[in-house]
């Protein structure tokens, strides 16, 4: 398996490692000084800005927007917003979610340097599947407030459940080929696990639906509808889930193989971007090395 990763380097000294000339070690020679054996000046190092410049800024890419907003999908996926009447106000908070990934996707990700190295179809699968997602979300939403006719309630929410539960199964489907092409073992389990879980989650909640408008025994009726919801609520924690890290994943790979291009292209050793909010400080140098005295002319003579 070829390992994905870059390992954490130390900043670069202030002054270059060798000399152009004889190839001295010039740490701890200051810039300006002369390279004690060969007498050459110590250039200045290139400017960082002029170093770093080119790099593409992947800190802003929208996955992890696009990663959290999968949590609110485990209020349609799990049946909740079907008994009591806190099933409309839980309905509302969870059309945040669709709505986030969709605002995420359009304007950040279209944007970011890692859609040039996305895996196959990634993007235009999310995109596509929070945009129905939002689109019957705004429906059900529309249904509660009153824009819609009264016997359109039901449907849009039937509607909205399933197309939850399609959205984070398909994106759980999605990343398990990714993680098998990349040959991830444990990502790839995960993915699969939150896929099955994702298909048993969507059967809990058609049940739910079935038991809901059957109306049989209200005792009967009671125990299957606690059922429906424990086990809806526990298969859409593992499919969200699943889909949330695997989303991650995907884009610390993605910023990996970014890091590492850029390395190649511009001949230089991959570093991370620095991060804005966090200063590393600087090694200490090594100590100075004693110049060593000129060598006397007359001892040269035979």
């Amino acid at each position: 398996m070829t390992q994905r990763g870059w390992s954490r380097m130390q900043t670069p000294s202030q002054t270059p490692a060798r000399c152009e000339s004889c190839d001295y070690d010039l740490r701890g020679i200051a810039v300006g000084g002369r390279c004690p054996e060969c007498g050459t000046i110590v250039p200045e190092p290139p400017a960082r800005s002029a170093v770093d410049g080119g790099r593409p800024d992947h800190r802003d890419s929208g996955l992890q927007v696009v990663a959290a907003c999968q949590y609110l999908a485990l209020i349609p996926m799990s049946g909740l917003m079907f008994p009591g009447c806190a099933g409309p106000a839980l309905g509302v908070i969870s059309v945040f979610g669709p709505v986030g990934r969709l605002v995420a996707l359009r304007a950040r990700w279209r944007r970011s340097p890692l859609q040039a190295i996305e895996p196959d179809g990634l993007g235009r699968l999310l995109l596509r599947l929070a945009l129905l997602e939002t689109c019957v979300a705004v429906a059900y939403l529309a249904s509660i407030i009153g824009l819609l006719p009264g016997l359109a309630s039901f449907p849009t929410l039937v509607a909205y459940a399933l197309m939850a539960t399609i959205s984070v199964s398909m994106t759980n489907f999605r990343l398990r080929r990714i993680f098998e092409d990349w040959q991830l073992r444990l990502p790839d389990l995960l993915a699969r696990i939150g896929f099955i879980a994702g298909c048993l989650a969507g059967l809990s909640t058609t049940a739910f639906i079935i038991v809901w408008i059957a109306r049989p025994n209200p005792d009967i009726a009671g125990i299957l509808i606690v059922i429906g919801l424990a086990v809806g609520v526990v298969m859409s924690l593992l499919a969200v889930f699943a889909a949330r890290d695997g989303l991650g994943r995907v884009e610390s790979v993605l910023i990996t193989d970014l890091i590492e291009a850029h390395a190649d292209q511009s001949d230089r050793e991959p570093r991370p971007l620095a991060d804005r909010f966090r200063t590393t400080p600087s090694p200490d140098p090594l100590p100075l090395e004693p110049e060593r005295p000129p060598v006397r002319g007359d001892l040269e003579k035979p």
